[in-house]
């Protein structure tokens, strides 16, 4: 991966599941890394376990990335390495009917979920086109394929990752750059747990959302992690819109319920 990608790898949301594992599996391949997350002492032992396993170098910055002073801090603290993959996965989640939603937390929602990937890509993507390679990946999500009812917002900021990877797989391709929208199902993560969302009878682990990353990147523009969120990404394909979302409603509604009462 450093001979087709570079030296480093910047994550974002690295403190804890897909982002993690990411961090984990892209240290394993030797690769530098720029790990970003708002939780510092995660951040920082999880450095000292990859520094100590690996001999690789880490950089870390702890801030919210839908602050300007963030971004700059990342900025700075990447100029003059050669960032070879950027991996835009920090996000989260927000359930529940939409006018009964905190307003300004859908608007936080949004802007990390969008805003702030949008910021990242177009400071390292002509980066990545000088050299004439890197990769890039947008965490989207098994909801990004249908409007989700319960999840309305939430499951829009993944329909623009999954829209915006897409088109930028075709647009800079001809740069020798690799560009993955990732979207993964119900995953046994904190995320899960933080935004009351259910993870469904077949969760699966980051490692295998990982897994199926690293296999597609290159190969296509996007994937859908596990056989089960496969097949239900391709059934939208063949349903008709108003069934789609009203089958979206009624399991959103009951993986909503079961995760509050856990709550």
């Amino acid at each position: 991966m450093i001979k087709k990608y570079g030296n480093w790898a910047l994550i974002t949301g690295a403190s804890s599941g897909i982002g993690e594992e990411f961090a984990k599996r892209l240290a394993g391949e030797k690769l530098n890394l720029v790990l970003i997350a708002r939780r510092e002492e995660r951040l920082k032992n999880l450095s000292i376990e990859l520094i100590v396993k690996y001999g690789i170098e880490i950089k870390i910055v702890a801030g919210d990335i839908t602050e300007s002073n963030t971004i700059e801090k990342i900025k700075e603290e990447c100029a003059g390495l050669e960032i070879g993959i950027l991996v835009n996965n920090a996000g989260f989640g927000s359930t529940g009917e939409f006018i009964k939603c905190d307003a300004e937390k859908e608007i936080r929602m949004t802007l990390l979920n969008c805003v702030a990937p949008v910021i990242l890509t177009h400071h390292f993507l002509p980066l990545m086109a000088e050299r004439r390679r890197g990769a890039v990946i947008f965490l989207g999500s098994l909801v990004a394929f249908q409007p989700t009812p319960l999840m309305a917002a939430y499951s829009a900021t993944k329909a623009f990752n999954l829209t915006l990877g897409e088109a930028l797989w075709y647009e800079v391709k001809k740069y020798n750059i690799d560009v993955l929208a990732l979207n993964p199902g119900g995953t046994d993560t904190e995320f899960q747990r933080i935004a009351a969302m259910g993870i469904g009878p077949t969760p699966r682990t980051p490692q295998q959302v990982v897994e199926t990353a690293l296999n597609a990147l290159g190969r296509k523009p996007g994937a859908v992690d596990g056989i089960m969120n496969k097949s239900i990404a391709v059934l939208g394909r063949f349903l008709p819109r108003k069934w789609l979302i009203t089958l979206a409603g009624i399991t959103a509604g009951k993986l909503y319920s079961a995760s509050s009462k856990k709550v």
